[in-house]
């Protein structure tokens, strides 16, 4: 196979194709029905018919003249018949075409001759540059990007008339800075555009590095998956075709253009600015871990809990404060980019629950999580509907580990109190009806999700007093929750907190939302406070250490 050969199948490997399938782009397509044609012609000639031993009468029309075929290596005169005058026949005088060998024709070799001089050019060193790319997915990144530049007739997307263009420019000043956000692009080479005349090669590399920076800003360096099964949290990676089109065609806005790939929120954009202030080496003021100043303090709280602040010193003083920074920014690209204007938001390490409103937080409320051992799920959904007087179905994992065994495997004593017992589909099911003492108080809120956890009241409401409060088997204990039934259901929607009390009796009842309120259960062992603090918590199911490691950051 020749050089040229070589190259163009490369072209069909980066594409997806299997080994040795053609994959052409927009101006190789005149190819294949050149090759079309000349089958055609082959056809017409008789050479499909001799292959099949199919008999015809010739033409009766003046046959045109003698054409010199290949036959078994020997060159042979033969009539030319009309194709479009064929006729079948049972018996006649037979004319028997000699069988031809097809002359190959390199579609690939005819689609490269088709490209300008530049186009070529590209075309052999994207091929150069990406045979020696490294394995793994480094390497993926090389094919899909010289798929793009194939779809896009081989030209050069950041040079115009041999120099950098602005574009060119303004993300190589991004890329410079994306240590910034948390990113670390060290592993990928960035053309100097201020020095000399770029040479082809440089086209690529930058356009490696600009799809490094929008894979690592949209969250690709850490999947949720390996942290826990129970972060249902999916970051959505762009393509790359689109991820460079956006940026090559931003111009002078580029910089500002590859920023946005990085979260919106402004949750993250706090901790970035605390990075940076960590960096500069500012003194930063925090709290430890339990230290917590909110609005649901009073003022004696507020004030002893302030006796327990204390410095972060700046630059290369806390090496772990700067991780757990980066971690938690890690985090923010796990979430949707649009959480809403109206949510709920619940941070498990905080314990809190946060109502927002058109972009403003208008309620705020303790909660109790899961234990160490039975986490709460960290995933995105939306609350549709309250339930005020819910019966309980105990889950399976908490009658076989913790009712049969507390109660010797009879569990008459619960029937005596008014629980269902029974069997279903072969396995023991227990429910508990509604009532002041049920496990789930007098209301809950549900968003129906693949981890059977909702928001719910509590007969034990003394444990919302605790620092900790990480008692629950994975669903949310709320305090004050027809409070927060008032906030959910939204100004305007006829239910206040009393007219919702007025809903306590013995049967389960349920209002529904007028519109499904997205809610976002998060991890966050960082976040800077209404007051402009750095808040720093327990990292209470060591999901942080866990992306520390994966960033390379220590555990």
């Amino acid at each position: 196979m020749s050089r040229l050969e070589k190259r163009f199948n490369f072209f069909g490997s980066c594409s997806g194709a299997r080994p040795g399938e053609k994959v052409m782009g927009p101006r190789s397509r005149i190819a294949p029905l050149v090759s079309a044609a000349l089958a055609m012609l082959f056809q017409s000639a008789g050479v499909a018919a001799a292959a099949n031993s199919v008999a015809f009468r010739p033409s009766l029309l003046p046959a045109p003249p003698p054409a010199l075929q290949v036959a078994n290596g020997e060159p042979v005169a033969t009539r030319q018949a009309d194709f479009t005058l064929f006729e079948p026949l049972d018996a006649s005088s037979i004319v028997t075409l000699p069988p031809i060998s097809a002359i190959p024709f390199d579609d690939r070799d005819f689609a490269f001759q088709l490209l300008r001089e530049d186009q070529r050019a590209l075309a052999i060193a994207l091929y150069d540059w990406s045979r020696v790319a490294p394995r793994g997915e480094r390497r993926r990144t090389r094919a899909a990007i010289a798929s793009f530049y194939q779809s896009h007739d081989f030209a050069p997307i950041w040079l115009q008339a041999g120099a950098w263009s602005p574009a060119a420019r303004g993300v190589v000043k991004r890329l410079r800075q994306a240590a910034e956000d948390g990113l670390d692009l060290h592993a990928f080479r960035i053309p100097a555009v201020e020095a000399g005349k770029p040479q082809i090669q440089d086209e690529f590399f930058l356009s490696e590095a600009v799809a490094a920076y929008v894979a690592q800003a949209s969250g690709s360096r850490v999947d949720p998956r390996r942290i826990s099964r129970l972060i249902g949290e999916r970051p959505a990676l762009p393509d790359i075709d689109i991820s460079l089109s956006r940026a090559a065609g931003a111009g002078d806005r580029a910089d500002e253009v590859l920023q946005g790939f990085n979260p919106p929120h402004r949750g993250y954009a706090e901790l970035r600015e605390k990075l940076a202030e960590l960096r500069a080496g500012i003194a930063l003021d925090s709290e430890d871990q339990f230290a917590e100043a909110s609005p649901l303090d009073d003022s004696g709280a507020v004030a002893r809990k302030a006796l327990r602040r204390k410095p972060v010193l700046g630059k290369g003083a806390s090496p772990r404060i700067e991780a757990e920074i980066i971690a938690n920014m890690e985090r923010w690209r796990w979430l949707p980019r649009d959480l809403g204007q109206d949510r709920v938001e619940v941070n498990i390490p905080q314990f809190e629950l946060a109502v927002v409103r058109g972009g403003s937080v208008t309620h705020r409320a303790r909660v109790v999580v899961g234990k160490e051992e039975t986490p709460t799920p960290i995933f995105s959904n939306a609350l549709q509907f309250i339930i005020v007087n819910p019966s309980w179905n105990v889950p399976q994992s908490i009658i076989n580990k913790e009712l049969l065994p507390k109660h010797g495997g009879d569990l008459s004593s619960l029937t005596k109190r008014g629980w269902k017992v029974g069997w279903s589909k072969g396995k023991l099911t227990v429910r508990q009806p509604p009532g002041e003492g049920n496990a789930l108080g007098r209301i809950k809120f549900m968003f129906p999700n693949d981890f059977s956890v909702y928001l719910h009241d509590t007969p034990t409401r003394n444990l919302f007093s605790a620092d900790k409060r990480a008692f629950s088997h994975g669903c949310m204990r709320v305090e004050d929750p027809f409070a927060l039934a008032e906030a959910v259901l939204g100004p305007g929607s006829g239910w206040s907190e009393e007219r919702v009390k007025k809903l306590i009796g013995g049967s389960e009842r349920y209002i529904n939302l007028k519109t499904p309120l997205p809610i976002h259960i998060e991890y966050f062992t960082a976040y800077v406070d209404e007051y402009g603090r750095l808040q720093t918590r327990e990292d209470l199911y060591g999901y942080s250490a866990r992306v520390r490691r994966e960033l390379g950051l220590g555990g």
